[in-house]
Protein backbone atom coordinates (compact mmCIF):
# COMPACT_ATOMS: atom_id res chain seq x y z
CA UNK A 1 0.00 0.00 0.00
CA UNK A 2 2.81 2.38 0.88
CA UNK A 3 4.49 1.67 -2.46
CA UNK A 4 1.30 2.63 -4.31
CA UNK A 5 1.03 5.89 -2.38
CA UNK A 6 4.71 6.69 -3.00
CA UNK A 7 4.33 5.90 -6.71
CA UNK A 8 1.30 8.21 -6.96
CA UNK A 9 3.10 10.99 -5.08
CA UNK A 10 6.19 10.63 -7.27
CA UNK A 11 4.09 10.65 -10.45
CA UNK A 12 2.21 13.74 -9.30
CA UNK A 13 5.45 15.53 -8.44
CA UNK A 14 6.97 14.71 -11.83
CA UNK A 15 3.84 15.86 -13.65
CA UNK A 16 3.74 19.07 -11.62
CA UNK A 17 7.38 19.76 -12.41
CA UNK A 18 6.97 19.16 -16.15
CA UNK A 19 3.75 21.12 -16.80
CA UNK A 20 5.29 24.62 -16.57
CA UNK A 21 7.92 23.61 -19.11
CA UNK A 22 5.24 22.18 -21.42
CA UNK A 23 3.16 25.36 -21.11
CA UNK A 24 6.18 27.55 -21.83
CA UNK A 25 7.08 25.41 -24.85
CA UNK A 26 3.53 25.69 -26.19
CA UNK A 27 3.46 29.46 -25.64
CA UNK A 28 6.71 29.74 -27.61
CA UNK A 29 5.36 27.43 -30.34
CA UNK A 30 2.10 29.39 -30.59
CA UNK A 31 3.99 32.69 -30.79
CA UNK A 32 6.22 31.31 -33.57
CA UNK A 33 3.25 29.94 -35.54
CA UNK A 34 1.24 33.16 -35.13
CA UNK A 35 4.20 35.32 -36.11
CA UNK A 36 4.69 33.15 -39.18
CA UNK A 37 1.04 33.68 -40.17
CA UNK A 38 1.38 37.46 -39.76
CA UNK A 39 4.67 37.43 -41.70
CA UNK A 40 2.86 35.66 -44.55
CA UNK A 41 0.11 38.31 -44.48
CA UNK A 42 2.67 41.14 -44.57
CA UNK A 43 4.57 39.41 -47.40
CA UNK A 44 1.39 38.99 -49.46
CA UNK A 45 0.55 42.68 -48.94
CA UNK A 46 4.05 43.66 -50.07
CA UNK A 47 3.91 41.32 -53.11
CA UNK A 48 0.52 42.73 -54.09
CA UNK A 49 1.96 46.25 -54.01
CA UNK A 50 5.18 45.27 -55.79
CA UNK A 51 3.49 43.47 -58.68
CA UNK A 52 0.49 45.75 -59.32
CA UNK A 53 -0.34 49.40 -59.78
CA UNK A 54 -2.48 50.99 -57.08
CA UNK A 55 -5.80 52.49 -58.20
CA UNK A 56 -8.13 55.17 -56.94
CA UNK A 57 -10.52 53.85 -54.22
CA UNK A 58 -13.47 54.26 -56.64
CA UNK A 59 -11.96 51.81 -59.14
CA UNK A 60 -11.63 48.03 -59.07
CA UNK A 61 -8.30 47.19 -57.38
CA UNK A 62 -5.82 44.35 -57.68
CA UNK A 63 -6.70 41.80 -54.99
CA UNK A 64 -5.54 38.60 -53.40
CA UNK A 65 -6.93 36.35 -50.70
CA UNK A 66 -4.92 35.12 -47.73
CA UNK A 67 -5.99 32.50 -45.21
CA UNK A 68 -4.81 33.05 -41.65
CA UNK A 69 -4.67 30.04 -39.33
CA UNK A 70 -4.07 31.08 -35.70
CA UNK A 71 -2.49 28.37 -33.56
CA UNK A 72 -4.93 26.23 -31.59
CA UNK A 73 -3.97 25.89 -27.92
CA UNK A 74 -3.72 22.58 -26.06
CA UNK A 75 -2.04 23.31 -22.69
CA UNK A 76 -2.27 27.12 -22.66
CA UNK A 77 -5.07 29.60 -23.14
CA UNK A 78 -4.02 30.51 -26.68
CA UNK A 79 -4.55 33.97 -28.06
CA UNK A 80 -5.66 35.86 -31.16
CA UNK A 81 -4.29 37.64 -34.20
CA UNK A 82 -5.05 41.36 -34.28
CA UNK A 83 -5.07 43.26 -37.58
CA UNK A 84 -5.54 47.03 -37.46
CA UNK A 85 -4.25 50.07 -39.35
CA UNK A 86 -0.50 49.43 -39.76
CA UNK A 87 -0.63 46.80 -36.97
CA UNK A 88 -0.21 43.03 -37.25
CA UNK A 89 -0.03 41.59 -33.73
CA UNK A 90 -0.19 38.19 -31.98
CA UNK A 91 -1.96 38.79 -28.66
CA UNK A 92 -1.57 35.76 -26.37
CA UNK A 93 -3.72 35.47 -23.27
CA UNK A 94 -0.52 35.23 -21.25
CA UNK A 95 2.92 36.52 -22.18
CA UNK A 96 4.12 39.38 -24.35
CA UNK A 97 2.52 40.45 -27.64
CA UNK A 98 4.47 39.86 -30.86
CA UNK A 99 4.28 42.48 -33.63
CA UNK A 100 5.07 42.00 -37.32
CA UNK A 101 5.95 44.98 -39.50
CA UNK A 102 4.72 45.48 -43.05
CA UNK A 103 6.61 47.69 -45.49
CA UNK A 104 3.33 48.69 -47.15
CA UNK A 105 0.73 50.70 -45.20
CA UNK A 106 -2.23 48.57 -44.13
CA UNK A 107 -5.76 49.87 -43.60
CA UNK A 108 -8.85 48.17 -42.20
CA UNK A 109 -12.43 49.41 -41.79
CA UNK A 110 -12.37 48.25 -38.16
CA UNK A 111 -9.78 46.24 -36.21
CA UNK A 112 -9.99 42.50 -36.93
CA UNK A 113 -9.78 39.97 -34.09
CA UNK A 114 -8.94 36.57 -35.55
CA UNK A 115 -9.17 33.49 -33.33
CA UNK A 116 -9.86 30.77 -35.92
CA UNK A 117 -9.16 30.10 -39.60
CA UNK A 118 -10.15 33.21 -41.54
CA UNK A 119 -9.93 34.25 -45.19
CA UNK A 120 -8.88 37.87 -45.73
CA UNK A 121 -9.18 39.90 -48.92
CA UNK A 122 -6.28 42.27 -49.63
CA UNK A 123 -6.90 45.12 -52.10
CA UNK A 124 -4.35 47.63 -53.42
CA UNK A 125 -5.38 51.30 -53.57
CA UNK A 126 -3.74 54.68 -53.97
CA UNK A 127 -4.57 57.05 -51.12
CA UNK A 128 -3.04 60.55 -51.05
CA UNK A 129 -0.46 59.44 -53.64
CA UNK A 130 0.63 56.44 -51.56
CA UNK A 131 0.09 52.71 -52.13
CA UNK A 132 -2.12 51.24 -49.39
CA UNK A 133 -3.36 47.67 -48.88
CA UNK A 134 -6.87 47.45 -47.51
CA UNK A 135 -7.70 44.27 -45.58
CA UNK A 136 -11.22 42.92 -45.07
CA UNK A 137 -12.68 39.57 -44.16
CA UNK A 138 -13.41 37.67 -47.37
CA UNK A 139 -16.94 36.39 -47.77
CA UNK A 140 -18.27 33.38 -49.62
CA UNK A 141 -21.88 33.34 -50.70
CA UNK A 142 -23.91 30.66 -48.96
CA UNK A 143 -24.87 27.62 -51.05
CA UNK A 144 -22.08 28.23 -53.55
CA UNK A 145 -19.41 25.65 -52.80
CA UNK A 146 -16.03 26.22 -54.29
CA UNK A 147 -16.75 29.84 -55.15
CA UNK A 148 -13.71 31.99 -54.57
CA UNK A 149 -14.20 34.53 -51.76
CA UNK A 150 -14.98 38.10 -52.72
CA UNK A 151 -14.87 41.35 -50.83
CA UNK A 152 -18.19 42.92 -50.11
Amino acid sequence: MIRVVLAVLLGTALLGASLPAAERAERDRNAALATSELDALATEAELLAASNDPVDPRRSPATTTVTLRPPQPTFTDGGRLHVADDRLVWVPRTGPNRTVRSEIPIRVDAPLRIERRTDLRLSLYRVDGESVVRIRRARVEKASRGQPPHAG
